[in-house]
């Protein structure tokens, strides 16, 4: 979430970034391999949203180091 705000994409969210409303979620297109496994807490919300297995929760997924190759999209841009 943070490094698509500092590239000037907008986010959604209703939760202030605390994983609970399921706004922000984005489609990994490249690069998911990467990314840390979902929380359980990110699990549940994405369950709750009935998320497909290339989504995940742009503010529960941290990015790895700069440099990595990614490709995201979301259904709100």
């Amino acid at each position: 979430m943070a490094r698509c705000l500092e590239a000037g994409l907008p986010v959604a969210s209703a939760c202030s970034g605390n994983g609970a409303c399921g706004k922000c979620l984005m489609t990994i297109l490249r690069g998911a391999d990467a990314l840390e496994r979902p929380s359980p807490r990110e699990k549940a919300v994405l369950a709750k949203n009935g998320a497909g297995a290339d989504q995940r929760l742009g503010c529960q997924c941290w990015m790895p180091a700069a440099g990595t190759d990614f490709l995201i999209t979301t259904g709100y841009w």
